[in-house]
């Protein structure tokens, strides 16, 4: 309901049951991460705008869902207590090793085999909201301690959450900062995949 989308649904099916999925309340996010600070006067701002798309479907909804504690813990008292925690996380029945002896993907194409030390990182956009800078500058020390380890990122060049990079886009920023430092060869950048 992040955009409006449940505003009217009760004006329009009065005698509708509404659960709405509450993914975020803004506020956790104002200068999360010290290396990218806000100016905190403009950032209540925009906060308080944000938040104020999402308060018309929290008093619509009859109940809601978010998929973590920490995530319903953001809401307002008031709504939390109409707010369900149901994990959303990976089915780990059908994304599992041992399913599949080799696993091609991306694009140029990975060849994964089973058996491979593999350490991956996967999201929508490989941004810093997302903990990419963090994951890429560990790249050097995380190759070193582990000489087979091979690293598949998973994610697209966009931006889901937060600023945009000044140029550019955030995956060639902060890889560009350890690029002379790791093996390319055992970095595999795959776009985005669909799930099956």
């Amino acid at each position: 309901p992040g955009w409006g989308e449940t505003w009217m649904v009760k004006d329009v099916w009065p005698k509708t049951r509404l659960l709405a999925f509450q993914e975020f309340f803004y506020g956790a996010d104002l200068n999360f991460d010290p290396e990218f600070p806000e100016n905190e006067q403009e950032s209540r701002f925009r906060i308080r705008a944000k938040n104020a798309s999402l308060l018309p479907g929290l008093d619509s909804m009859d109940w809601g869902l978010s998929p973590t504690a920490w995530q319903r813990a953001q809401f307002p008292a008031e709504y939390r207590r109409r707010i369900s925690v149901i994990f959303d996380g990976v089915d780990t029945e059908r994304v599992c090793p041992g399913r599949v002896p080799r696993l091609s993907l991306g694009n140029p194409e990975v060849t994964l085999e089973q058996g491979d030390e593999i350490v991956t990182f996967v999201n929508r956009n490989l941004e810093p909201y997302r903990g990419y800078h963090v994951f890429m500058r560990a790249l050097p020390r995380l190759l070193e301690l582990r000489p087979r380890a091979r690293i598949v990122i998973v994610g697209g060049d966009g931006v889901s959450y937060g600023a945009p990079p000044p140029s550019g886009s955030w995956r060639d920023k902060f890889l560009s900062e350890v690029q002379g430092r790791i093996d390319m060869s055992r970095v595999h950048f795959v776009g985005m995949l669909r799930y099956g």
